[in-house]
């Protein structure tokens, strides 16, 4: 708890700091309409690029309403909406559709299921095999009793 009038912060400054500190504005030739004006410039600089930055935006959107308006003359617009409903909207959720199933069968069938993919490690013994690590841990004497049989490893 900091007692009033005590700054405890100003006992981890070094003193260079404190005395930089307390010297003031005006020692350092620096005056707070200096500072005002400066921030006012900067302001005006922020606003002027926002405005240039509105223009480009207006001036490219409309090139690329003219390029439209180019390639899909106003005429044809009907057909060409008739052919993305009828072709590019079916297509487009069928192959949703496809990337659903095959994430789900990726999931289930690559042993994906239940909180993330199988660990995996070497197994020891086999010159560089893989196993699932839960088939190791779950019964290790029983792998080293098939592995001394010279039994295949099956998981």
């Amino acid at each position: 708890m900091a007692f009033p009038g005590t700054n405890p912060a100003r006992k981890l400054l070094p003193s260079a700091f404190a005395t930089a500190r307390n010297v003031g504005a005006g020692a350092l030739g620096v005056d707070a309409d200096d500072i005002g004006g400066f921030f006012s410039g900067l302001w005006q600089v922020a606003k002027a690029k926002a405005a240039e930055l509105v223009a480009y935006l207006a001036a490219l959107f409309s090139a690329l309403g003219d390029k439209v308006d180019e390639l899909l003359p106003p005429e044809t617009r009907s057909e060409w909406l008739h052919v993305a409903v009828a072709v590019v909207l079916p297509a487009a959720l069928g192959a949703l559709v496809l990337l659903c199933v095959a994430r789900c069968c990726w999931r289930c069938c690559c042993g994906r299921a239940r909180g993330g993919a199988r660990r995996m490690m070497a197994a020891p013994g086999r010159g560089g095999a893989r196993m699932p690590r839960g088939a190791f841990e779950s019964n290790p004497r029983g792998y080293f009793r098939d592995l001394r049989a010279q039994k295949p490893l099956v998981y």
